[in-house]
């Protein structure tokens, strides 16, 4: 499959945005279980257990506009699969809320609210453009 790029992106969460609104920033990222159960699950048979945590993973694209920043979950790397989108206004957002960090592979980002909590993992090496949109990404939004 070829890398998405920033047009592709653009092009097809296009439809999400209020009239005027524009795109910053968008990261790839994914939500997996917890790593032991990821071990146990393989452990217990390998290839059922490699299904259940492609089945268990769940698959986001974050973007930032100019007025929001939009959890979209997807159901697999393409933008255009929407499952569900989860809305933060900018405004509204509070740094005490959201918790980030970048290491050597990853840049987590974690908002934790009540109503509508995200934590996700975005990794350097899903395209070019992924690490530096995923660091803009937390520097905005903590």
């Amino acid at each position: 499959m070829p890398k998405l790029t920033d047009e592709d992106v653009k092009a097809a969460l296009a439809p999400q945005l209020e009239e005027g609104e524009s795109i910053r920033h968008w990261a790839y990222g994914v939500k997996q279980p917890n790593i032991f159960l990821l071990i146990f699950l393989i452990a217990l048979a390998v290839v059922p257990g490699i299904i259940a945590v492609f089945l268990l993973t769940k698959n986001y694209f974050l973007v930032l506009t100019d007025r929001r920043l939009l959890a979209i979950q997807v159901k697999g790397v393409k933008p255009d699969d929407i499952k569900t989108i989860t809305e933060y206004s900018l405004a509204e957002l509070s740094s005490e809320n959201v918790k980030t960090s970048t290491g050597g592979l990853f840049t987590h980002i974690a908002i934790q609210e009540e109503e509508k909590p995200f934590k996700a993992k975005f990794h350097r090496a899903f395209c070019e453009t992924n690490r530096p949109h995923a660091m803009a990404i937390a520097e905005a939004i903590s």
